[in-house]
This record gives C-alpha cells, structure tokens and sequence, in this order.
C-alpha cells in the first residue's frame, strides 16, 4: 500500500497486480473500500490498483467540512497524478467518480468503465437538503481512525454522500469530454444521469462480465 496527500487527508493507494502497460485504477463504491474489489478482481495485463476514497478503508477521515463527489473525484486524480494514466473501473458512487475522472483529465484516462453499485444513483438532479443524510442499515462503521481496519467507513462520509445530486446535463458534459465510456448494462433500472449519458453518441454499452471487457480494453 502506498499513502498519498490529498489536503488533509493522506489515502491508500494499494496495489493489486504487477504487470506492463497502462494501469487499471479500481473505485469502490460508497461504504465499501478497496479491500471489497480483492475477490472481484478482473483480468488485465498491465499493472492494477485500487483506492480507498476519504472516509473509507485505510484513508483519512475528513476533520470539518463536508464530503462530496468531487472531493472523491480528486482523491482519484491525486492517485492518477502517482500513476501518470490509467484506465478507470469503477462500481457505484465509484462509478460516478470515474465519469467525473474521465471528462476531467480525458488525456490521462484512455477509457473508463462504469458499473452499478453502491451510490449510483445519488439523490436526484437537483439539491435536497429538506431529506435526512441517514445511514444504509446494511453498512458497517468503524469507530477508530486510527485502527487500520480494511472496511472502516466514516458515519459522516456516507451521510453526506448518500443523497449527492446527479444532473443530467452535468454527467453529460463529463461524458462529451472523456475518450472514452463503457457501461456495463445488467437489466437492472439505472438512474436518469446514467440513462443520459448512455443515449450519446459514442458512449458504448456492453453486457460482457467486467473481466471480458477490460481484457478487450487493456489490447485495444
């Protein structure tokens, strides 16, 4: 594991495989951690990583102030400026992060893979502050900061994140900008700002398992 600054908050940047070529930069989704991504990781021939965002796994936690998309966005920039490019894969509110990523440096991100998750759908296209920031009742929360457990989660990152808001024409700006999108589609509903991006021109859809299709992208 390697630790990096972002402000505040020093991260953990693990790694998961060695390997030649482009990175793969796994993002977990909201109340999880990088220590979730171990049993589910894909084929990729390059080197693979994967982060813990503030407030979860082995990161810091936020001491005032207010967790939200973009400060995670950031967390992964400050792993992608360690890593000098890579592809994105991320699940949930990860997956998120990861358009936000790939619209923002589309020349450090030859591609970005979104799935669902954990935090995909956020809390709509416009601010709801009249709505409790309350817990998922499945999550487990860590007490210590200090206690170096895997899946330690910060009650107030999930608090504050749970009900983020996901505008339409935003995700599609993002969209427009990154080189490049791949969803996986599952039949599941997804929510409107996915529904959005997925209606442009050039964003692909696939229905291939994770594995399948990051093995298409790392020789592509």
């Amino acid at each position: 594991m390697k630790t990096l600054r972002h402000g505040r908050i020093e991260l953990a940047l693990h790694r998961f495989a060695e390997g030649e070529g482009t990175p793969l930069l796994l993002l977990h989704g909201l109340g999880s951690g990088a220590a979730s991504l171990r049993a589910t990781q894909p084929r990729w021939r390059g080197p693979m990583h994967a982060l813990d965002f503030s407030g979860h796994g082995q990161s810091g936690w936020l001491r005032g102030g207010a967790y939200h998309p973009e400060m995670l966005a950031a967390d992964a920039d400050a792993a992608l400026a360690e890593l000098g490019s890579a592809v994105l894969c991320g699940w949930g509110l990860g997956a998120w992060v990861a358009l936000l990523l790939a619209g923002a440096r589309p020349a450090l991100v030859p591609a970005a893979l979104l799935l669902s998750g954990e935090g995909l759908e956020g809390g709509g296209a416009l601010p709801d502050f009249d709505q409790p920031r309350v817990l998922p009742e499945a999550v487990s929360v860590g007490a210590d900061p200090g206690s170096g457990a895997q899946e330690r989660v910060d009650p107030a990152a999930l608090g504050c994140l749970i009900r983020d808001f996901r505008p339409e024409a935003y995700a599609s700006d993002f969209a427009r900008a990154a080189t490049r999108l791949v969803l996986i589609e599952d039949g599941q509903p997804r929510p409107p700002w996915w529904q959005a991006i997925r209606r442009l021109p050039g964003v692909e859809q696939r229905s291939d398992d994770v594995s399948a299709v990051l093995a298409a992208l790392s020789v592509s």
